[in-house]
């Protein structure tokens, strides 16, 4: 079949949303046309008043194609928060429906898959329209968790592209649960988490004590309880080191925490860093700790896992679909720094206790390949286009 994904250029070192592309060569690998639509925003007066990402701007070619994936990337105006309240995705399809327009015409697309339910599935739904094709739309974490809050009516345009996607996929239970008050019943609806590339995964040289988060850092990643918790341990264990890789407007109060809590030179900001580098670094870690919110899923975690860390996640957080506290992980509550000193603890203090919890942990992630989430997909679509023919 021949498929069409939109996701709008994000600001990274991916070629333009890296948890996108992964799904789309491997559903190329299985024999199937990916064309990627990802609009490219241009807010006004970019060079000067957003530098840092007209070069990224800058560095996007007009289209390219990537281990079998062909991928365009129109420009748009960036309308900014309150543009997209009235308009939503109009502003993507300035330059995404002359482009879907353009791949339909050279080969008819069958579906529309956007990725995002917000200016991207907005975006997606249209374009769908305009081709007469069905319209498949996967919730990721921040589309769900701005707009689509307990207690809050959310954009009635939002909850539309909820209630009418022929095909509504979300990454985890904790995504999917608020938006089934939005979802008709009789409707295809699935739990389609994401994946990873088992061979990225190093061979293991694992440290004992080093303890690693990875993460943006901001309030959400809950780093501050990361060096809360590991200031409580670090007199029982004076070789522990805690590793922070991430960048972010917190890094100087970070530091400055953990300089008053006295481990200023235990406790090691390595930066930003590409992903192989990291899972270098995973592969030397021990543990893996990131008790954070506001996560839809964490594609990190299952990396820490398939890597042999012991990892720790937070309880109603995306993850906890994932790890079963105990068993091949642990789940604390988001930002509670006791629990999460307790569960490395844990960790740390009976190693060869956790021989069973790292297999297991292994073994849950290897199962959550992106092969598997491409043949899932698959049979979403297979669902979606037998509807559409009345077959089913």
């Amino acid at each position: 079949m021949h498929i069409l994904m939109m996701i709008h250029r994000l600001a990274d070192a991916s070629p333009y949303c890296f948890f996108v592309h992964e799904q789309a060569r491997a559903l190329a690998a299985l024999g199937h046309t990916v064309d990627v639509i990802s609009p490219v925003p241009i807010p006004p007066l970019m060079h000067r008043t957003r530098p840092l990402w007209a070069q990224v701007v800058d560095r996007t070619p007009q289209e390219q194609t990537l281990d079998g994936v062909h991928i365009t990337y129109p420009r748009c105006p960036a309308l900014g928060d309150a543009g997209e309240r009235i308009l939503g995705g109009r502003s993507y399809l300035v330059g995404a429906l002359p482009a879907a327009r353009r791949i339909h015409r050279a080969n008819p697309v069958d579906l529309v898959h956007a990725h995002m339910i917000d200016r991207d599935g907005h975006a997606g739904m249209l374009t769908a329209r305009a081709l007469k094709v069905p319209f498949a739309v996967t919730a990721h974490g921040t589309d769900v968790l701005r707009y689509f809050k307990p207690g809050m009516t959310p954009l009635r345009r939002n909850a539309d592209i909820v209630r009418s996607a022929d095909a509504l996929m979300a990454v985890s239970n904790m995504l999917m649960d608020r938006l089934r008050p939005y979802r008709p019943a009789d409707k295809i609806t699935e739990i389609v988490p994401n994946g990873l590339d088992l061979s990225l995964i190093p061979e293991v040289s694992r440290e004992p004590g080093r303890i690693l988060s990875v993460g943006t850092l901001c309030r959400r990643k809950c780093m501050d309880t990361t060096i809360e918790a590991f200031a409580g341990l670090a007199d029982s264990y004076k070789e522990a080191t805690l590793r922070i890789i991430g960048i972010g407007d917190e890094e100087a109060a970070l530091r400055a925490l953990a300089e008053r809590l006295g481990v200023g030179n235990r406790v090691l900001f390595l930066g930003g860093m590409d992903h192989a580098a990291v899972m270098e670094e995973m592969a030397r870690a021990d543990v893996f700790v990131l008790p954070s919110w506001g996560e839809g899923f964490g594609i990190v975690y299952i990396e820490a896992m398939a890597a042999g860390c012991v990892t720790i996640g937070s309880i109603d957080e995306g993850i906890a679909n994932t790890i079963r506290d105990g068993e091949n992980g642990f789940l604390v509550q988001a930002g509670d720094a006791a629990a999460t000193e307790k569960a490395i603890r844990a960790a740390l203090a009976a190693p060869d206790d956790m021989a069973n919890l790292r297999k297991a942990a292994v073994l849950t992630a290897q199962a959550m390949t992106w092969e598997r989430n491409a043949q899932t997909t698959e049979q979403i679509y297979d669902r979606m286009l037998g509807r559409a023919r009345g077959n089913c």
